[in-house]
């Protein structure tokens, strides 16, 4: 288990009422001023604005901000198997593109990138107090560490605009002259994001510090900006999106694994292919709750978990489907027979009425059925539960017998193999839908690592390029942007209707607009 210790600097007040001695104790006679003179205090000072991606409601919530991003795509589906992943139907809401401005995982994931936000201001705050309001009188130390704080609120501004589209920049700026939020168009908070991210290029360290906002983490960012700036603003930037790709790959920062499941085992803390992580503990910094919330109740057996499995995301068959066979990322998924390994490997039997959580439990009756998980799924609600098999699972991260809710894996971001193909994808656009022998070598050395024998120029269409990166890169936050992009994710899938153009942002939730009267004007559809 990785061990995370945050040293945090407190000012202690103390309050007596009888006749003692009330000259203070030193403990210290570090001053404010001698503080945050080094990287390793900074990192201390800014731990907190960090610590909103972890956490069970941060980036990877299954009711907020990861379910805004993938729920809604052909990767998961959450059917209703029995009462179990009902939640007054905000699942499917999700996946069939039926939500409304007051559902859940839509309120929960504004809380989610602004409270981002918040933090970083905070930490903007304190280092005004400790370094002074001056910034030019900064040494270099504080000024990489204001740039690596606006750079993560810059980023937590992103996440924002790409599901809500016009909403409010909070850096203090853009107000009206009551001192109230102003929301922006999309292109201007665009715009924002853009002159953040390079403004402070020049400041940041220019290394590899994992899990930090360093200069090549703001490339990456920048190029996931660009990428899909023709969705934000209406002009294409396919170039510049090249440009930051080709920053990264120049300055070998990253490498991609010879093993494509490297990047999530159980311990990947500085992997070579993780460009920016979510750094998980499972007692420290929780949040990583994959094994739990996708496996079938029997699986807690298989891996000793001390607690319950609960049986709910899957993917879809045509998604499960669309890897070849030898395609070894297909491993990511788990289809078949549980075995009891307690039990010389006999099939688990299952009978939810009855089970207790102990394995004896699963097999006493005729009416219990074998736990063989079926990748089709033929209903999106079974009131009886029969559909509890159906749907293959998550396991692209290690497990590690015997933990408990929160798994110890890191979970990344932004990675070195979707560098690749986005640089890829940005000079077929650039070229009309041409595949050159560059983009051709790009899109390769992410197929090829799959086991999968290389493709020709004329196998790659739009089509194809983005059904690897949907193998490339499933669960991992992307597939919304990526449908989007690509013009499908309006288009009819199983048990999805088609969807208008209007769904490709999400509502402002209606208690943001009530807590700010006459501030928000709501997205088109809703």
């Amino acid at each position: 288990m990785k061990k995370i210790y945050i040293i945090v600097l407190a000012v202690l007040g103390l309050g007596a009422v009888s006749c003692v001695d009330l000259s203070p104790e030193v403990y210290t006679d570090v001053r404010k001023e001698d503080y945050f003179q080094t990287t390793a205090q900074f990192s201390t000072l800014i731990a907190n604005a960090y610590s909103q991606l972890a956490g069970e409601y941060g980036y990877v919530y299954r009711e907020g901000f990861w379910s805004l991003q993938e729920y809604t795509t052909d990767e998961v589906f959450v059917p209703t198997r029995g009462t179990d992943w009902y939640d007054a139907g905000v699942p499917l809401a999700m996946n069939q593109h039926t939500w409304g401005s007051d559902t859940r995982d839509i309120n929960n994931g504004w809380s989610f990138a602004y409270g981002g936000v918040t933090k970083c201001n905070t930490v903007i705050d304190n280092i005004h107090s400790i370094a002074g309001e001056d910034e030019s009188a900064y040494t270099d130390v504080q000024m990489a560490g204001l740039a690596e704080t606006k750079v993560l609120r810059a980023f937590y501004h992103l996440l924002a605009m790409d599901v809500y589209g016009n909403v409010h920049v909070d850096d203090g700026n853009h107000v009206d002259e009551n001192g109230k939020v102003k929301q922006l168009q999309r292109k201007e908070v665009f715009e924002w994001i853009e002159s953040e991210l390079k403004n402070n290029l020049d400041l940041m360290e220019d290394k590899v510090r994992y899990g930090s906002m360093t200069r090549p983490v703001a490339y990456m960012i920048l190029a996931k900006l660009y990428l899909n700036a023709e969705v934000y603003t209406g002009t294409a930037r396919w170039e510049e999106a090249e440009a930051y790709c080709d920053s990264i790959i120049a300055g070998k920062y990253y490498g991609l694994n010879d093993d494509y499941f490297d990047a999530f085992k159980t311990n990947n803390t500085g992997n070579k292919e993780i460009i920016f992580p979510i750094v998980f503990d499972g007692v420290y910094a929780n949040g990583n709750m994959f094994h739990v919330i996708s496996q079938h109740y029997a699986m807690r057996d298989v891996f000793g978990f001390t607690t319950d499995c609960w049986n709910g995301p899957c993917t879809l068959p045509a998604f499960y489907n669309s890897y070849a066979d030898n395609d070894v990322r297909k491993n990511q998924w788990f289809a078949g027979p549980v075995y009891n390994t307690k039990t010389d490997w006999e099939t688990i039997v299952y009978n939810r009425d009855s089970w207790t959580g102990d394995i004896v439990e699963w097999d006493h009756a005729d009416s219990h059925f074998q736990v063989i998980i079926d990748p089709n799924v033929t209903t999106a609600e079974d009131p009886t539960g029969a559909n509890s098999c159906e749907g293959a699972r998550f396991v692209k991260f290690e497990f590690e017998n015997g933990i408990a809710h929160h798994a110890d894996s890191d979970f990344p971001i932004y990675r070195y193999a979707d560098v690749l193909l986005m640089k890829a994808e940005a000079r077929m656009r650039m070229a009309g839908g041409t595949v050159d022998e560059v983009t051709l070598g790009l899109v390769n050395q992410v197929h090829t690592r799959a086991g999968l024998d290389p493709y020709t120029a004329s196998d790659i269409t739009y089509d194809e390029l983005l059904a690897e990166r949907g193998r490339e890169l499933a669960w991992e936050g992307h597939r919304r942007d990526d449908l989007i992009r690509f013009g499908k994710f309006g288009d009819a899938w199983e048990f999805k209707s088609a969807s208008d153009k209007n769904h490709e942002l999400f509502p402002i939730p209606d208690w943001v607009r009530d807590a700010a009267p006459g501030v928000y004007t709501q997205n088109p559809g809703y």
